[in-house]
């Protein structure tokens, strides 16, 4: 009795990994990423970019990722995400206010911009893609909030998908004082609010198997 038991046991748990063992993990591209960020001074709009966006996804083998159907109300999994953007890798195109921006970000002592995914909803069809929203923790200059921000995720082809987004946030909430160059005896400020879009490409490492 007490091995058929064991043996029961033993199988339902099987068949319970089973059903959520396989998973799927995209990684960064090497190429074809982009993230922005614009924002506002005194004399002009301003925008810096990064090209190099690291980081990986891992997806089950139930994530909805077909654009002809609709996806479900919840996930039975939420996706592991964790994302890196180096901040030397900010870059405006003018060496002066590269300088100040990174000086303001810290980036000797902070080198990354970090985002860690915790919580995603599908909202639906967009586009060629599925709609998402979501919760997650963005660590920048040594500290973390919580932001939350839709993304669409589309498949560029049978490896690759891409994952777009946009949100707001202000440098204070990152304890980052907007950068007021003195030249022009300081009369060159920089408004707090800024904004992040970002298109992240992946590429397809392997399936596993846990």
């Amino acid at each position: 009795m007490k091995s058929t038991k064991l043996i029961l046991g033993a199988a339902a748990a099987f068949l319970l990994a089973a059903a959520h063992a396989e998973t799927t993990i995209y990684t960064a591209s090497p190429r074809g990423s982009v993230m922005k960020i614009n924002g506002t001074s005194t004399i002009h709009d301003w925008e810096v970019e990064c090209k190099v966006i690291g980081g990986r996804m891992e997806l089950d083998s139930n994530f909805p990722l077909d654009p002809t159907k609709e996806p479900p109300k919840d996930l039975k999994l939420t996706p592991k995400v964790k994302v890196t953007i180096p901040v030397r890798q900010l870059q405006s195109g003018k060496s002066t206010m590269d300088t100040v921006m990174h000086e303001a970000m810290h980036e000797d002592q902070h080198p990354t911009i970090e985002y860690t995914l915790l919580e995603m909803t599908p909202k639906g069809k967009a586009d060629a893609g599925l709609k998402f929203g979501t919760k997650g923790t963005v660590t920048c200059n040594g500290v973390t909030k919580t932001n939350e921000f839709d993304v669409v995720i589309s498949k560029v082809d049978e490896k690759k998908l891409k994952v777009i987004g946009t949100t707001k946030t202000k440098m204070t909430d990152f304890g980052i004082q907007p950068p007021a160059p003195k030249i022009a005896l300081g009369a060159i400020k920089t408004a707090d609010d800024v904004t992040l879009t970002f298109e992240w490409l992946t590429q397809q490492k392997a399936a596993k198997t846990e």
